[in-house]
């Protein structure tokens, strides 16, 4: 006997669902998941409570397609060019932080600010996203890695750079820029990407 298939959501289920993550994302870059209540998202989203838990059965749940939203914006400019870059990957990062606009918006900005707010929440070992977190982070680092060990294969990376540990300090300064970015949209984020990944293209090169 076939199991009873789930029902497929409907066109217009969709896009209230869509319009529910919009709301999330942009009132957690604000509030916080704490300071955010269902409530305040279903209201500012034109549904019910009742309607919000009936596409997203938790706090938990939406938060997690909250976090899906960030993943996939981070998979589209971080791997769009294919995946395996090689060291050509800072300049994709830089090409990346120069299309941050000079005044806060409701895309980057929110998806950004939403994902380092939740990264503060979630840092204790006993938080809901805790472990999600830690293996995206993983996963980021494990990919940078391979694309860098691929390129010192390919005699494109100096052999006496560790490709892991060059992956953290690249991650890092991307986290570190993102920080500084969302406190003052106006530094000069395109020329200090533009250097470091310079600098970054240098320090790597076989010659």
């Amino acid at each position: 006997m076939r199991a009873a298939q789930k029902p497929k959501t409907s066109a217009k289920g969709l896009e209230t669902r869509e319009r529910i993550v919009d709301v999330a994302v942009r009132f957690i870059a604000r509030n916080g998941a704490r300071g955010t209540s269902l409530a305040d998202i279903a209201a500012e989203a034109g549904v019910s409570q009742t309607g919000l838990l009936y596409h997203f059965g938790s706090k938990e749940a939406l938060l997690n397609a909250v976090l899906d939203r960030h993943l996939a914006f981070t998979e589209e400019w971080l791997w769009g060019d294919g995946p395996d870059p090689g060291v050509k990957i800072v300049n994709i990062i830089a090409r990346h932080m120069a299309s941050w606009p000079s005044q806060h918006d409701d895309t980057v900005y929110s998806l950004l600010g939403m994902n380092t707010v939740v990264l503060g929440e979630n840092v204790s070992p006993d938080t809901d996203l805790h472990p999600r977190l830690v293996e995206g982070y993983g996963t980021t680092i494990d990919r940078v890695t391979a694309t860098l060990r691929a390129a010192q294969q390919r005699g494109e990376m100096r052999d006496d750079i560790d490709p892991r540990l060059k992956a953290m300090e690249i991650i890092a300064y991307c986290y570190g820029l993102e920080a500084a970015w969302l406190v003052n949209p106006t530094i000069p984020v395109a020329d200090a990407a533009a250097q470091w990944a310079a600098q970054q293209t240098t320090q790597m090169a076989t010659s």
